[in-house]
């Protein structure tokens, strides 16, 4: 009765715990209902958000999905955040919750925010795609899967690692294609375009942007086909395919794609003059650009290379030449100057695997620790509960001893009776009281162990009672005819303690009784027994039998 109490007030108090520490019903729905509009309605996701109440949100559990709902929210409304108080919260609870879908989100959310700190954290940022990336074949989203893998293209290419980014954008552009993303699609083939005009792969790069362009006329995406023309008028100039760069640049006008001002296509306006043949225009053009306030210097430079050389003029390309190579010189040594990335992101590896298997040895070291704290309490238990099952044992044994000690007295002679009454009977009833106290449940266990104690002081006064012990020996002497003085007189080397069973023995008392006085086990007491009555059995004499038959009553 009393564990099933226990059992169910334990229940109690854990479920009255997950209650207080876990986040309420309409606080949470609020966060699931922000989660499911962030992407189709993400001012309204992003309002919801606004109106929870952080201190409502309990449980790490609930705390680290509320930091990434939070925090994609914020992405789908543009608004950027450089602090990863929010993804550190999800991406760390994540790590060892054992859901590798919202893992691989936190991973790429914090991804996107260390990002936008700049060219110094592209490694952090890169280790959390990698990772990310480890855990894809775990997950079915694979629109996931591709933004996962189009950010390490991003930050591949930002890196000026050109292949690298290009085999990102190649798996992303497959996950979009397979999800039915047609915008991705186009925008990873417009990625793809940039990279290979990088790495001077132009006939490649006008395939990808090409393809791109179709995209953004098709579906009318303004925007999306001017940043694409742009792409592809440096294309154009590269390949010398001034045909290609005059029908963009109709396009351009059509479109009114002015996105990124002016000046860029002023400069491709301006070589294809000089190469038309109409080079004083051409300068004049460059000239008008030159004074704009998004100037792009470096077209600019370039332009005017391009310009003198078309018309003639070698010496003026010659010193444009120089400038647009000193200016190319500069913009190569500002990127080599960056931290390789590769190198950064290997460091920081290491950096994170040391720290991941500290981690590992703390959690070994707290499993120990905890595994040995559970063996202490089980240890303990098991120790208090033996003890309580020996005191029990040892009360059974005292309450029967008593019984038998005071049966004794019926069994020998009415003045050896009146004698051991004297000795004993005072200390007969003090433990017949102690034991009924004891067995008495309404008190406490404190009060139970101290009846315990005392029951155990007066049995051991008892055993060390010498006066006692030296009144029974006479009061055996005198009314039972001088067993003891007999017994002594013809084994006088025997022990005190096997004088002492005989004494008890000649008492009246059971083996269970005199175990009880000498510290030991009936089954001791009868090998005692039998040993003197061995010894005694070997002497001649009249007083062999009546000893022996004496010893043999109990």
């Amino acid at each position: 009765m009393l564990r099933t109490l226990l059992r169910h007030i334990t229940l109690l108090v854990a479920l009255l715990f997950a209650v207080a520490c876990s986040t309420d019903k309409q606080t949470w729905e609020q966060i699931l209902q922000a989660e499911s509009l962030m992407r189709e309605a993400p001012d309204q996701a992003f309002n919801l958000m606004e109106g929870v109440d952080r201190e409502r949100v309990r449980g790490k559990g609930d705390e680290a999905r509320y930091s990434l709902v939070y925090s994609e929210v914020l992405y789908y409304n543009y608004i950027d955040i450089t602090s990863d108080s929010l993804t550190r919260v999800a991406v760390e609870y994540y790590r060892d919750a054992n859901d590798d879908y919202l893992y691989v989100r936190s991973l790429y959310q914090h991804a996107l925010i260390v990002q936008r700190r700049g060219s110094d954290h592209l490694a952090e940022a890169m280790v959390s795609l990698l990772e990310a990336e480890k855990l894809l074949p775990n997950i079915s989203d694979t629109r996931l899967k591709a933004l996962v893998l189009r950010a390490k293209g991003d930050i591949y290419g930002d890196g000026c690692l050109f292949v690298n980014a290009l085999e990102s954008y190649e798996a992303a552009k497959r996950y979009f294609d397979e999800a039915d993303m047609a915008y991705h699609s186009a925008s990873v083939l417009y990625d793809m375009g940039a990279m290979h005009i990088q790495l001077r792969d132009f006939q490649r790069a006008k395939d990808a942007l090409s393809e791109a362009l179709q995209y953004g006329m098709k579906v009318d995406n303004k925007r999306f086909m001017c940043a694409v023309i742009h792409e592809l008028l440096d294309l154009s100039i590269y390949m010398h395919d001034y045909d290609m760069c005059r029908n963009l640049l109709q396009m351009f006008d059509k479109r009114e794609c002015l996105l990124f001002g002016t000046s860029h296509k002023s400069s491709m306006e301006a070589m294809l003059m000089a190469f038309n043949g109409q080079g004083d225009k051409a300068l004049e053009t460059l000239q008008r650009a030159e004074g704009e306030e998004d100037a792009e210097w470096a077209d600019l430079t370039y332009a005017r290379y391009i310009v003198y050389r078309n018309i003639g003029d070698n010496k003026n390309a010659l010193f444009w030449q120089e400038r647009s190579k000193h200016t190319q010189d500069r913009l190569m040594i500002e990127v080599l100057e960056q931290p390789v990335l590769n190198v950064q992101i290997d460091m920081l590896q290491q950096s994170l695997e040391a720290s991941e298997r500290e981690r590992q040895l703390v959690r070994q070291r707290n499993t120990v620790m905890y595994l040995l704290i559970v063996l202490a309490v089980i240890g303990v238990g098991y120790v208090l509960r033996k003890r309580i099952r020996d005191k029990n044992r040892d009360i059974a044994r005292y309450v029967e001893t008593i019984k038998e000690l005071s049966e004794a007295l019926d069994s020998v002679p009415r003045e050896m009776a009146s004698a051991m009454s004297l000795l004993y009977r005072d200390r007969f009833s003090e433990l017949n009281e102690l034991c009924d106290i004891y067995y008495d449940h309404s008190g406490s266990s404190r009060h139970k162990s101290m009846v315990f104690n005392k029951l155990a002081e007066t049995i051991e006064a008892m055993k060390g009672d010498s006066e006692r012990f030296e009144e029974l020996e006479r009061a055996v002497d005198e009314y039972r005819g001088g067993l003891m003085k007999r017994l002594r007189t013809m084994l006088p080397k025997l022990s005190e303690r096997d004088y002492r069973v005989a004494l008890y023995s000649f008492a009246g008392f059971s083996n269970r009784a005199i175990s009880i006085f000498i510290d030991s086990d009936p089954v001791s007491v009868s090998k005692i027994k039998y040993n003197i009555k061995s010894k005694i059995k070997a002497l001649e004499g009249d007083d062999v039998a009546t000893l022996v038959a004496a010893l043999s009553e109990k």
